[in-house]
């Protein structure tokens, strides 16, 4: 009878220290950042099945600044884990290592950060491309991408003149996360034309620039941006200013390198180069390189051109490799003297063993063997 009572006192006291463990785990899974589990995918996917929630990827690189900051200033915000943290088992994965280059293809994933939203069967739900420097604003585009919010009374209600710019910039936001495109770019014209020239600097309209989809390279809004750089390092921010700057200046000269533009020309080339030089961007000397790449190219100057190759390629990673590696030196041909061609050749050969893609491999032993007719 003695032993009995005890067990039953232990099994009291085990399942108060539960319960108690579970309230003071319960009260910090709710008031703490956001909680990033550390679980294979499919894990997740059990996990949010068992838990009755949607799975939110945050899909990075280590090479990304504005996962970085997402990372660092805003996911660890309270108010962003406890929305976050309720309705999501949140994870995150390098696009580049183990399960990352499989998620990136299945789920399209091209840009970074992506934040992918998925219920438990894996099926995606709606994603959230680009840094967001605001944990509101995150908050609400999440809301917007899984359908709690929609657009077509906001459509509505500018469509008949509301002009207000609280709700100007919802309407915006909500045009973004639904990746309504063409209608935020038109609203956001008419927006900039109501705002003066210190406002535009604002942090509140910086999700408008930073946006490629709604400010496109070339468009006004990047132009006034390149001709205001330090109003907007003074309003925004120096870190996300120089970001968005060094994403923008490397996809468009990567674009120049690999070329997406037939029509560009060297001209086009030193306007860039101007722009570049006018941000003052420190630590981004590689984007230099890219121009000077681009200037031997586009002159036909192989000795100016090589000079520019041997510095961006050998340490460059692999997935850039595959679409940017070959075309400098096929716009070249017929250009390059002997001793460019061997060292060529002895990079192309170096590489091959060090790449972990097997056809990117194969495809730079056989180039080795084709520079040789160059």
């Amino acid at each position: 009878m003695l032993a009995y009572l005890v067990l039953l006192i232990e099994c009291v006291f085990m399942k108060g220290f539960v319960l108690l463990l579970g309230c003071i785990f319960g009260f910090m899974y709710v008031s703490a950042q956001t909680i990033f589990r550390d679980l294979t995918f499919e894990e997740a996917l059990n996990q949010a099945g068992v838990e009755g929630k949607c799975v939110l990827v945050d899909c990075y690189t280590s090479w990304c600044g504005p996962c970085k900051i997402m990372a660092k200033e805003v996911l660890p915000q309270k108010e962003v884990g406890d929305f976050l943290n309720e309705l999501f088992v949140c994870v995150k994965y390098d696009m580049e290592e183990g399960e990352g280059p499989e998620l990136a293809k299945k789920y399209k994933v091209d840009a970074y950060p992506t934040f992918l939203l998925l219920n438990a069967d894996g099926d995606l739900i709606n994603s959230i491309v680009g840094m967001t420097p605001m944990g509101g604003e995150f908050i609400y585009k999440v809301k917007l991408a899984l359908g709690e919010i929609s657009t077509v009374k906001m459509d509505s209600m500018y469509a008949v003149g509301n002009r207000m710019t609280r709700f100007v910039l919802s309407y915006l936001k909500a045009l973004e996360a639904t990746k309504q495109y063409d209608k935020a770019k038109v609203v956001t014209t008419d927006l900039m034309k109501n705002l003066s020239d210190s406002q535009k600097s604002y942090a509140t309209y910086w999700f408008l620039y930073e946006n490629p989809k709604i400010s496109p390279v070339g468009s006004e809004n990047i132009n006034y941006l390149l001709r205001h750089v330090d109003n907007f390092r003074k309003g925004v921010g120096v870190e996300p200013v120089n970001a968005k700057l060094t994403s923008m200046f490397e996809n468009q000269l990567e674009d120049m390198i690999r070329g997406r533009n037939k029509t560009i020309d060297i001209a086009d080339v030193e306007v860039v180069e101007k722009n570049l030089k006018a941000c003052n961007l420190p630590g981004k000397d590689y984007l230099y390189d890219y121009v000077a790449l681009l200037k031997g190219m586009f002159s036909y100057d192989a000795d100016v051109a090589f000079a520019a190759f041997m510095k961006i390629f050998p340490t460059m990673k692999e997935e850039k490799l595959n679409y940017l590696y070959f075309r400098p030196i096929t716009f070249l041909k017929g250009k390059w003297d002997d001793q460019q061609k061997k060292k060529l050749i002895d990079l192309s050969l170096k590489l091959s063993p060090e790449v972990k893609n097997v056809v990117l491999q194969d495809g730079l032993k056989y180039f080795a063997k084709e520079i040789k007719k160059f």
